[in-house]
């Protein structure tokens, strides 16, 4: 018959017993290890479904434009900003103070605000708009 294989400094009794406070300390420390990765999750920001950005939203997403997340009477313009289409100047939204301006974007006409003397843009309640050569565009 064969011995039992023992370590060497083993007393070959039974173990000791685990101490409370340990197990204690041990859910404690796994549960600050834990928290944040399991709280990830909830504070990420989610990607708008396609189609459903409005007016003068942000279509950029993760610092890429992408040109499906705006309504489909919309464009995404090359500044990442829905944009309305237009014909001329007067069929794009007004902003008191500022012109607008009816560009192409590709086979489309486009709105753009124009910067006001003092090189600000307008406010809207979608993305913040910046003075860039004359034009209001949005931010990368």
């Amino acid at each position: 018959m064969l011995a039992e294989h023992r370590p060497t400094g083993s007393t070959g009794g039974t173990a000791r017993p685990y101490i409370e406070c340990m197990r204690t300390g041990t859910i404690i420390t796994l549960s600050l290890f834990l928290a944040p990765l399991l709280a990830c999750d909830e504070d990420a920001p989610t990607r708008p479904q396609d189609g459903t950005v409005e007016v003068w939203g942000a279509c950029v997403w993760e610092g890429q434009i992408e040109v499906g997340l705006c309504q489909p009477d919309l464009v995404c313009s090359w500044h990442g900003i829905c944009s309305p289409t237009c014909e001329l100047a007067t069929d794009c939204p007004t902003f008191e103070g500022f012109d607008n301006y009816c560009g192409a974007k590709e086979d489309k006409l486009i709105c753009v605000p124009r910067c006001d003397s003092m090189k600000e843009c307008p406010q809207t309640d979608g993305a913040s708009l910046t003075c860039i050569q004359g034009f209001c565009e949005g931010e990368l």
